[in-house]
């Protein structure tokens, strides 16, 4: 179960997860339970069907539970289902309520906090809140790919004691990584990282083929793509 505020990239971020699980060979699912944000369902079903995994959500639903009750029977099927939760401009105590109430029915695995990576000072407050609401296990911080370093974000994992399980490092639905300690450095000396690249190659390309590129740069054989 994702949560976070508007404007976090949670919603996004569902449709990143499920693709990322998809490509290591899972059976996954996304499923909206947001009855606040009226695009939200258009949204997530969007970004399912171009990523090619099932997608649950009812527009005429007047409250979360509801949706996640009609579907529960069927969600039995998948490896991994992820919830998209309904968000604010701010936390309220009617977020506050509906995240509770949501949190007993579905007795999510994960939990995660989705967080900006320019959230600043705002972290700290968020994260408190949000943890005592539904008990975070992990964050997700996101827009690491623009000039924010994620201070804030690191902040809120101190505040919950929960780990940063990813990073968002694009607006591609392939842009998401798991946080490696450091990599996350190397970025923020601005190093790189280079773990992270090596297994983008690895998923790009078969062993095979690696080895085969290999012998063709030995025998300098190799001709490089000028459009690339």
């Amino acid at each position: 179960m994702l949560v976070g505020l508007f404007g976090n990239g949670k919603t996004t971020t569902a449709s990143k997860l499920a693709k990322y699980y998809q490509k290591r060979g899972f059976k996954v699912a996304l499923m909206t339970t947001d009855t606040w944000r009226p695009a939200a369902f258009d949204q997530l079903k969007q970004l399912a069907d171009k990523i090619g995994v099932d997608f649950y959500g009812d527009k005429t639903a007047k409250h979360p539970t509801d949706i996640y009750n009609k579907f529960v029977s069927q969600l039995k099927k998948y490896d991994i289902v992820i919830i998209d939760t309904a968000g604010r401009d701010a936390l309220n105590d009617e977020l506050i309520e509906e995240l509770n109430t949501l949190n007993k029915t579905i007795k999510a695995d994960e939990t995660l906090l989705v967080l900006s990576a320019d959230i600043g000072q705002a972290a700290q407050k968020q994260a408190e809140t949000f943890n005592e609401t539904c008990n975070i296990t992990g964050v997700i911080i996101t827009k690491l790919d623009g000039t924010a370093k994620g201070g804030g974000a690191l902040t809120a994992c101190s505040v919950t004691k929960a780990p940063v399980k990813f990073i968002g490092v694009g607006e591609k639905i392939d842009a998401l990584e798991e946080f490696r300690p450091d990599g996350f450095v190397g970025r923020l000396l601005g190093m790189g990282d280079l773990e992270s690249l090596l297994e983008k190659i690895h998923e790009a390309i078969s062993e095979e083929d690696a080895k085969d590129l290999g012998k063709k740069f030995l025998k300098r054989r190799i001709q490089l793509n000028r459009s690339l």
